[in-house]
């Protein structure tokens, strides 16, 4: 083992030993005031064991805490500022020992000890605030509070996505929002930085995270769709996920060659990434504000199904940390079909999002689906499903979000789906229900954000071609 390495082996030991001095020296403080009344005045023997121990403690975390901070991820301001307060703990800790044992005396010696004690708390607060700062972010003080604000906030509507810069407008907020206090100037895990280009291209200890056009290769985007429980996964347990629509517009923007100064008007949109686009322009937190996840508690569902549905190519993932509510998502395999719509029943109870579009799933799968009565979230666009199908989703009573883009189903299938009572989101372009029934519509389901298509896409330079008669 080098010296390097060892020196980092034993910095490993910080979160150990700095601990100590906190909870050691904050009961030696504590003791020591009420040591003053009389009713404990058989403690002074005690705060001075306690005061020397906490001072050993406090000089063992900063030397652990300096090997640690080698070649540290950190942000080396805030890093400076809490070394040095931790150091300034440890000399104001043995002052504090040597004023209460009485190897100091100066004038009003007595009350020195009190008076040092204070300087003291402050320093271990201020200290253990710089240390969380660093460990978990800036503002992680606040950020419990500042997240419930945020869910409750109207979201900044972009007035025309067309003519919004994509990387400025679209994909930094999410990165803000979403990966700043652990990727940014306060902090940067993995020695990568996230909140300017320059370091996004320059990527972390393990390499490029952005590859532009390559998406799959990209860590970037490679972690957001990795399961919960991996390791990996980005943002981590616990923190703030991105939406689906989310990794959908970054995925899309990297596909599209992820720069960072063009217009969305000028990248290449297809039929499944505008409606995303277009939903920035309105302010949908009202409609959005119910929670598409029960808040009864429900038991874990089977394994061996759960097991069987990974074998059938589905990615199956609890929607939070604290539930065992699930999301199954088919990855558009064409090999799905009613079988594997079969064995979700066995999940009815815990599963609320289902994504199976692009599948070979018929009516039949359908009624399979209409067993999954705690579905908030339906994809089945672009499969074989059929008015007679749809029908069948009237007994989905939670369901508010409903995506049958591409499919066979008219405005009469639909119309039979306009007693559910929580629908929000109706998705149903390049479908066989005409731009002609739209007041039919708007009248059948007056809550719902109804998404027709119908997307006018800016006409750019390019796009069209000039032609020449041959000459005779």
């Amino acid at each position: 083992m080098t010296l390097l390495s060892f020196s980092g082996f034993i910095g490993r030991f910080h979160p150990v030993f700095v601990h100590l001095p906190i909870g050691i020296l904050l009961l030696g403080i504590l003791l020591h005031w009420l040591s003053r009344g009389q009713k404990y005045a058989n403690l002074k023997p005690a705060v001075s064991i306690i005061l020397i121990l906490g001072a050993v403690s406090a000089i063992l975390s900063c030397i652990s805490g300096w090997m640690l901070a080698e070649g540290t991820e950190y942000n080396e301001a805030t890093l400076d500022q809490h070394r040095w307060m931790g150091i300034a703990v440890a000399i104001v800790s043995i002052i504090y020992y040597l004023f209460y044992i009485g190897k100091f005396t100066i004038k009003f010696s007595s009350a020195v000890p009190y008076i040092v004690s204070l300087v003291l708390f402050v320093l271990i607060t201020i200290t253990g605030h710089l240390g969380g700062t660093l460990t978990h972010g800036e503002g992680y003080l606040t950020q419990e509070l500042t997240e419930i604000s945020s869910t409750q906030e109207v979201k900044k509507v972009i007035p025309d996505v067309q003519q919004a810069v994509a990387y400025n407008d679209i994909i930094q907020p999410m990165l803000q929002h979403k990966c700043y206090s652990c990727h940014s100037s306060s902090k940067q895990k993995g020695k990568l930085r996230l909140d300017e280009k320059d370091f996004i291209e320059k990527g972390g200890e393990d390499g490029k995270v952005l590859i532009a056009e390559k998406s799959d290769e990209s860590e970037l985007y490679k972690r957001l769709i990795l399961e919960a429980s991996d390791k990996k996964h980005m943002p981590p347990k616990g923190k703030p996920q991105l939406t689906e629509a989310e990794i959908a517009l970054m995925h899309w923007w990297i596909n599209t060659g992820a720069s960072f100064d063009q217009q969305v008007k000028d990248l290449p949109q297809d039929v499944k990434i505008i409606p995303l686009l277009t939903a920035l322009q309105s302010n949908s937190t009202a409609v959005a504000s119910k929670p598409d996840i029960p808040d009864a508690p429900v038991a874990k569902a089977p394994d061996d199904i759960i097991n069987k549905l990974k074998e059938a190519g589905a990615t199956v993932v609890t929607v939070s940390k604290e539930s065992n509510y699930l999301s199954v998502n088919f990855l558009s395999s064409k090999k799905t079909s009613d079988a594997e719509m079969k064995l979700l029943e066995g999940i009815a109870p815990q599963l609320v999002w289902l994504k199976a579009g692009g599948t070979s799933i018929t009516d039949n799968g359908l009624a399979s689906i209409a067993k999954l009565t705690t579905l908030t979230r339906l994809s089945v666009d672009y499969t074989q499903i059929t008015d007679k199908g749809i029908a069948q989703l009237q007994s989905l009573s939670k369901l508010q979000y409903l995506n049958i883009v591409g499919t066979e189903i008219t405005t009469q299938g639909i119309i039979t789906l306009k007693g559910l009572p929580e629908l929000q989101q109706l998705y149903f372009y390049q479908s066989k229900i005409s731009n002609a029934d739209s007041a039919i519509l708007r009248q059948a389901f007056p809550k719902v954000i109804l998404d027709t298509g119908g997307y006018v896409l800016p006409l750019l330079e390019g796009d069209t071609s000039e032609v020449k008669q041959k000459p005779d």
